[in-house]
C-alpha cells in the first residue's frame, strides 16, 4: 500500500503548471497530563495527532501541500505529513494523498485528512461518524463535495454526495480481523434559492472483508455490503441480514442568516441496522441535536456550538431477534409456515389461526420480557468485527465513546467480558463550545461537555441475546464525568510565520480525573 501512495506522490513532479503554491508547516508540541488518560479536549477530533492513552509525549510534525495546476475548472494539489514522537515507535505517515478536481467532482486517493460530513469538529463534540478524530484512512474517494445547485430545477434543489473506499491497515489487534475494508458513502439535497437552507443527508459505512485472527479469509460480495442486504456468498447470520458490519445516520438540518452570523441547526439520527432506521416514536430513539452559530470577523464571541446527545437507547434493551433459550437458538419468525402448529409443538399451546405478527407479541412476552425485538444495536461494534469503528485505537465516529483500552485504565478492578472494542457506547451528553479573538491576534476556543455513561447492553448481560446479568457490572449505575478544554493561538504579528498554541484541558467525575496541558510552536511558510 505504501509504495502505491509514494506513486501518487510523484506524478506532480511531471505535471507541473505554470502556477505554483507550496505551503510547508513545521510544528513541535509537548505535554502532559496527571492520568494516563489525556483530558479528552487536549487530543479529540485532530485525526489522531495526539495519543490519548499516555501521560506526557512529545512530537514533531512536517508537512507539505503542494497546489499544482489551478485553472478554472481543473485543480490538482498533493499533500504528506509525518510525525516523529519522542517514543520513535509511535511515530507515523498522517497524511498522504493527491486531490484532484474536475467542474463539480473531486476525487482523491491516499490518506487525506478531510471529513465529507463534519460540519466543525473543533468546536462541537465531533460528528457522529466519519469524524476528523482518527488517523486518515487509506484509499480512494469521489463525490461532489460542495452543494451543485441543479438547473433544470431552476437552482431550487442542491444536491452533493460521493463515496469512499478505505483500506484498514492498521494493528487491529490479537482479537481484530486484519486488513478489512471499509466503505463509506453519502447524500445529500438540499433547498437552494433561499435564505433558509434545510436539508436531508443519509451517511452509511460499511466495514466488509479481511482475514480472521486464524488466518480464515473473509469472503466479499460488495454489491451486498453497498446496499446492507444479506449474502449468500458469506452464509450465516450475514445471509439472512446484512453482509459485513453497518453504521448509518440520517442528517436532517437547515442552514440560516443571523445577521453578520451563518446559522445551522441540524439532528442526527443514528443506526446500526434495520430496527434503528425506523422513524417511528422520536422519543425513545438515540440523536444528536445541535446548534452551531459562525461569524467570519475576529469577534470576542465568533462561534458557538450547543449539542444535546443521546446514544444510550440503540432500539432498547431487547434482544435483536428471538432468541429460544431452551433449544439455544435463532428463531426466524419468516420462516415459520403453521403458527399453531409451532405453538402447540414449542409451548403446548393450542391457538387459532396466529400469524406472525401475534407470535411476535407472544414471544417478545415470553422470552423478551415484553420489550420489542430488535434492540441492543451496539453502535461501533460488530461481532465479527472486534476492532469496530477504530483506526489504530481511536474511534471513527465520536470521541464520546470509550474503547476496551480507556475503560481498563479507569476502571481496572471490573473483569469485562471484552467480547467488543466500545466498552461504554451508551452515552447522553450535552455539549457546549465558544470561541473567538480576544485581540486581533490571540485566538481562544472553549469545550465543555457533561456525559452520563451506561457502558454497553453486550456488557451488562452476557452477549446480545442473554437475559442473564453479569456480575459486578461497573455500569449498573450510570456515572457521570465532565470534560473541559481551553484552547489558545497567538499569532505573533501580522502574516509572522510563528504562531504559538496552547491546551489546558481538565475532566472530572465518576470515571477519572485527569488535568494536562500542551504547548506548541506551528511554522508556516509559503515559498512560492
Amino acid at each position: 500500500m505504501k509504495k502505491y501512495i509514494l506513486i501518487l506522490l510523484l506524478i506532480p513532479v511531471a505535471l507541473l503548471a505554470q502556477e505554483q503554491k507550496l505551503q510547508i508547516e513545521v510544528s513541535a508540541y509537548g505535554g502532559a497530563a496527571t492520568d494516563s488518560l489525556q483530558p479528552l479536549w487536549n487530543y479529540a477530533n485532530d485525526w489522531g495527532l495526539f495519543n490519548h492513552l499516555t501521560e506526557g509525549e512529545g512530537l514533531l510534525k512536517g508537512s507539505v501541500n503542494y497546489d499544482f495546476l489551478q485553472r478554472k475548472n481543473i485543480s490538482m494539489r498533493a499533500g504528506i505529513a509525518g510525525i516523529a514522537k519522542t517514543d520513535l515507535s509511535g511515530s507515523f505517515i498522517q497524511e498522504a494523498f493527491i486531490h484532484m478536481k474536475f467542474w463539480w467532482l473531486d476525487i482523491s486517493g491516499g490518506m487525506e485528512a478531510y471529513s465529507p460530513v463534519a460540519y466543525d469538529d473543533n468546536l462541537s463534540s465531533g460528528t457522529f461518524l466519519i469524524s476528523s478524530n482518527p488517523r486518515p484512512v487509506p484509499g480512494v474517494t469521489a463525490g461532489i463535495y460542495n452543494y451543485l445547485p441543479l438547473g433544470f430545477t431552476g437552482n431550487w434543489l442542491e444536491i452533493r454526495g460521493g463515496m469512499s473506499q478505505g483500506f484498514l491497515i492498521d494493528d487491529r489487534g490479537p482479537k481484530g480481523n486484519s486488513n478489512v475494508l471499509l466503505h463509506e458513502k453519502w447524500a445529500y439535497f438540499r433547498l437552494g434559492n433561499t435564505k433558509w437552507q434545510p436539508y436531508l443527508g443519509l451517511v452509511h459505512s460499511a466495514l466488509f472483508g479481511g482475514t480472521k485472527p486464524n488466518g480464515e479469509k473473509i469472503p466479499i460480495d460488495f454489491w451486498a455490503t453497498f446496499t446492507a442486504s444479506g449474502s449468500s456468498k458469506l452464509g450465516g447470520g450475514e445471509e439472512t441480514n446484512a453482509a459485513g458490519a453497518h453504521m448509518g445516520m440520517y442528517d436532517v438540518g437547515v442552514y440560516f442568516p443571523l445577521k453578520s452570523w451563518q446559522g445551522h441547526f441540524y439532528y442526527y439520527k443514528p443506526f446500526a441496522d434495520g430496527s434503528g432506521m425506523k422513524i417511528k416514536k422520536l422519543h425513545k430513539k438515540d440523536f444528536y441535536l445541535g446548534l452551531l452559530i459562525k461569524s467570519l470577523e475576529k469577534k470576542i464571541f465568533s462561534g458557538f456550538s450547543v449539542e444535546f446527545i443521546k446514544t444510550s437507547y440503540q432500539s432498547g434493551p431487547g434482544t435483536p431477534d428471538p432468541y429460544d433459550p431452551v433449544e439455544k437458538h435463532i428463531v426466524f419468525i419468516s420462516d415459520i409456515d403453521d403458527v399453531d402448529a409451532y405453538m402447540m409443538d414449542r409451548f403446548g399451546i393450542e391457538t387459532n389461526g396466529w400469524g406472525p405478527q401475534k407470535l411476535r407479541r407472544f414471544l417478545e412476552d415470553e422470552w423478551n420480557y415484553g420489550y420489542e425485538f430488535g434492540g441492543r444495536d451496539d453502535y461501533m461494534n460488530n461481532g465479527m468485527y472486534y476492532a469496530g469503528w477504530t483506526n489504530n485505537g481511536i474511534s471513527m465516529g465520536t470521541p464520546l465513546f470509550h474503547t476496551a483500552d480507556q475503560v481498563q485504565l479507569y476502571a481496572p478492578g471490573w473483569d469485562f467480558i471484552d467480547r467488543m472494542m466500545f466498552i461504554n457506547n451508551r452515552v447522553d451528553a450535552f455539549h457546549v463550545g465558544v470561541e473567538g479573538w480576544l485581540n486581533e491576534g490571540l485566538y481562544y476556543r472553549f469545550k465543555g461537555t457533561y456525559t452520563n455513561n451506561k457502558g454497553n447492553y453486550g456488557e451488562e448481560y452476557y452477549g446480545r441475546y442473554s437475559w442473564e446479568k453479569t456480575p459486578d457490572y461497573f455500569f449498573e449505575v450510570s456515572k457521570y464525568q465532565f470534560y473541559t478544554g481551553l484552547n489558545l493561538n497567538w499569532h505573533m504579528q501580522k502574516n509572522f510565520p510563528i504562531v504559538l498554541t496552547g491546551t489546558l484541558g481538565y475532566d472530572f467525575g465518576e470515571l477519572y480525573n485527569s488535568f494536562g496541558g500542551r504547548f506548541g510552536i506551528v511554522y508556516k511558510i509559503s515559498p512560492f
